[in-house]
């Protein structure tokens, strides 16, 4: 047990509680568990300490959204287009070794500023209580959040959570792509938040998919198990096991006419079922639905006005078609690491078109002559 003067300060330097924090170690989490039951005494502080932590996280990271915006900017004043980065193992160990640096850093700064002092620093730094991440186009990146659990973000997408994450809720708003990993906390229930559906799970990993500019929104499981809600289908629940998906076109409906009580037909409920249809992986065992995590582009008969908003997020460029009867072109293919020039020249191989490239950015499609 911890010696009763300790501090908080003390805490954030102990591996096992910040494990406990994050829910990493299962040990340690029934450790601090049991210690908050037999000491109620010191639940505040164990609270407070945990609450401290939560901050400290969502401040390295709002320093890591700061970089974010800026790559941006830079990408988008460049003359060349942006890499697309890949999360390298080594990467992470180095996010890890310099988030251990600031725990231990910041306990000084309480030591020497004061709690008060450090808190409002924090609070300044936090807008409107939300946490963004974000990736931008060319790129993909991992994070963890604060209960443990871990979201890969794809590029052109932002996640968002509340300042207390994990603490009384564990709300994810997603604007766009992510594969979340998560953590179980059957007490807390997990759902992510999109303008089509909302997901529910615990111990769960799955993908979503809800770009805006996108008539689709899909939820994709891997392993556990979701429970998608339809908010455009007066919130009709489905549950989806592993290996299972669900693709539902947004009707983009009146807000304000969501909440009245409609009931739904016989045909309707088993209309929205058939939408829960298996995931299929390709001879050599990669699923479509989240090749993107490991730098794959893959697509299976899809037109090509999809394929181009995909290339555009990927090469962060803008895909223009001077002749509408292109978008309705149809293609198949699976890349890897392979340029923008390279992929455009093998769907040329199956269907004839023309393009051209203005600035490294700027892509034109047009017939061929």
């Amino acid at each position: 047990m911890i010696d009763v003067k300790h501090d908080i300060e003390d805490l954030l330097l102990m591996d096992s509680f910040i494990n406990y924090c994050k829910h990493s170690d299962q040990d340690d989490v029934k450790y601090w568990e049991n210690y908050i039951q037999i000491s109620p005494a010191h639940a505040a502080l164990v609270a407070h300490a945990r609450e401290r932590y939560i901050e400290l996280f969502n401040a390295l990271a709002d320093a890591d959204l700061e970089e974010q915006v800026t790559r941006l900017k830079n990408s988008i004043d460049s003359t060349s287009a942006a890499p697309v980065i890949r999360m390298e193992s080594v990467a992470d160990k180095k996010r890890r070794n310099i988030f251990r640096l600031a725990i231990k850093v910041a306990a000084v700064v309480f030591i020497i500023t004061g709690l008060f002092i450090a808190r409002g620093y924090f609070n300044k730094n936090t807008a409107g209580d939300i946490q963004t991440y974000a990736a931008a186009y060319g790129e993909r990146k991992t994070i963890q959040l604060p209960d443990g659990s871990s979201v890969a973000i794809n590029s052109g997408s932002t996640v968002r959570i509340n300042q207390h994450f994990g603490l009384e809720s564990r709300d994810v708003y997603l604007q766009g792509e992510a594969f979340f990993e998560v953590k179980h906390n059957a007490k807390i229930p997990f759902i992510v938040h999109t303008a089509a559906m909302e997901v529910k799970a615990l111990g769960t990993a799955f993908n979503v998919k809800a770009y805006q500019n996108e008539l689709f929104t899909e939820t994709a499981l891997i392993r556990g198990l979701v429970e998608v809600t339809l908010i455009e289908e007066n919130n009709l629940k489905l549950v989806l096991h592993p290996n299972e998906k669900i693709k539902w076109k947004t009707i983009h409906i009146d807000s304000t006419k969501a909440s009245e009580s409609t009931v739904l037909s016989t045909s309707n409920i088993m209309e929205a079922d058939s939408l829960r249809k298996k995931i299929v992986a390709t001879n050599d065992g990669i699923i479509k639905e989240i090749a993107w995590k490991a730098d794959k582009l893959i697509f299976f008969d899809e037109e090509f006005d999809e394929i181009a908003r995909l290339l555009e997020r990927w090469y962060n460029v803008k895909i223009n078609f001077e002749d509408d009867a292109l978008r309705n072109y149809h293609f198949s293919g699976v890349f890897e690491k392979e340029d923008l020039i390279t992929v455009l020249n093998f769907l040329k191989e199956s269907r004839h078109f023309n393009y051209t490239i203005k600035d490294d950015t700027i892509v034109t499609i047009n017939l061929s002559k």
